[in-house]
């Protein structure tokens, strides 16, 4: 009987689902995972193509109302208005007419989020979906907070929806990869935007856990369009230069090219140079499956962070706290260290006697500086043996801001609470 449950159980497992969702100004593109297993595949565009990027196209069909996405979209541009440049839309907040109708540029672009979602393998349902990961180029709270309205067009739990940046996504993907590429630095290139990019992926083995750190430039005067035949050798020799200065001050063990550029017939010197003593991959979907990694981790941690952590810009360097007023004192993490700034929430009650202060603590992990302060709640009553219980929300509302939200919540019916709320920020250290 057991072995028919725990059967029925694996069952239950097996067919269910982690998402990693990579949506930029071009294209947005989907790696899926089953939850047992460590092999993520990207969702091909159709079933006869290797092709994994649906274009940012919407369209209204004017015969029947029925809204087309990607390249079918595009294709059928006679047939209705054809909206682009959707993502962009979307964060602006801007609108879009089609023929008589006005609509908000975040409705179609979350409709269009929905129908790439659904572009899954038939058994797959939103039922079946237990973790989903959205990876950006650029994180903001506005697209955010845009994004977070997904959860309910699926009709799946909000909690399961999670955000990284690319560099976060890269360190994910490198996270899952053999151990001769573990241990050591790796370069990406993508030339997936307008300019190219190149994410250093460093890791610091002195610390227990271990740090890994993603630094990012972009390059201005490189642009990732393809090369005319009579600008190959200028192209190549401009790409060799890059490499060279960050290769000659960093030792890498591997090197990842991605997007169209690399798959162009152009880069042979730089790509020779870059073969020497390195190994070197070309593909055009390292974010979104990296982004599905990170699915996989934060909905059922396999221990590999555990040997070495992520700390990035979007990361959190401090961690805030309450201190209470026993003896010894006693200290209460709200918001770790490492967590993302626009994730980032804690809750606690506290009691407090005879004050309207409550203590604080900020303990950088960088520096390791340990700063105390407090919070002061004007007009809560302090007098002599009274007791209050307070309730504490901390959030960040940016990368450099913390919101501090107390309740009076009183002490029973001896010291019933004023009703009184407060709320103060606190800026924080770069």
């Amino acid at each position: 009987m057991i072995s028919e449950i725990k059967e029925v159980f694996d069952k239950i497992n097996r067919d269910r689902y982690v998402i990693g969702l990579d949506i930029n100004d071009s294209f947005a593109q989907v790696s899926v995972c089953k939850v047992d297993s460590d092999n993520p595949t990207t969702i091909s565009v159709s079933e006869d193509t290797d092709e994994f990027n649906v274009e940012l196209y919407m369209l209204k069909r004017r015969t029947d109302g029925v809204w087309l996405f990607g390249k079918e979209a595009k294709e059928a541009e006679e047939d209705g208005v054809l909206v682009s440049n959707l993502f962009e839309r979307a964060r602006l907040k801007k609108t879009v007419r089609i023929d008589r109708e006005e609509y908000l540029a975040k409705d179609i672009f979350l409709l269009f989020l929905k129908k790439v979602l659904l572009m899954f393998p038939g058994m797959m349902t939103p039922d079946k979906i237990i973790s989903i990961t959205i990876t950006l180029k650029d994180a903001d709270s506005d697209t955010i907070m845009m994004l977070q309205e997904l959860p309910s067009m699926l009709k799946v739990n909000p909690e399961i929806l999670h955000f990284i940046t690319y560099e976060e996504s890269f360190y994910y993907y490198m996270l899952y990869q053999p151990g001769e590429l573990q241990n050591h630095n790796i370069l990406l290139y993508d030339s997936s935007g307008e300019k190219l990019r190149s994410y250093s992926l460093m890791r610091n083995y002195f610390k227990t856990p271990g740090v890994a750190t993603v630094d990012v430039k972009e390059y201005i005067n490189f642009s990732t369009e393809s090369p005319a035949e009579y600008d190959r050798r200028e192209k190549d020799a401009l790409f060799l230069r890059i490499s060279t200065e960050i290769c000659n001050s960093t030792v890498y063990s591997g090197v990842y090219l991605i997007g169209n550029l690399f798959y162009s017939e152009w880069s042979s010197e730089s790509l020779q140079y870059l073969c020497k003593g390195r190994k070197v991959f070309k593909g055009n979907n390292l974010f979104s499956k990296g982004a599905c990694y990170a699915a996989k981790e934060k909905h059922n941690p396999s221990g590999r962070e555990d040997k070495i952590k992520y700390l990035g810009n979007d990361r959190l360097k401090v961690t805030i706290g309450v201190e209470t007023d026993d003896d010894p004192k006693e200290q209460i993490p709200l918001i770790e260290a490492g967590s993302q700034w626009f994730e980032s929430i804690g809750k606690c009650e506290l009691i407090l006697k005879e004050t309207d202060k409550i203590n604080i603590y900020l303990s950088y992990v960088y520096n390791n500086v340990f700063t105390k302060g407090e919070i002061t709640l004007p007009g809560l009553i302090t007098s002599s043996n009274r007791i209050t219980r307070v309730s504490i929300e901390v959030k960040m509302t940016n990368e450099n801001t913390v919101l501090f939200k107390v309740w009076d919540m009183g002490f029973g019916e001896l010291f019933p609470s004023t009703g009184k709320d407060w709320e103060q920020e606190l800026k924080l250290e770069g």
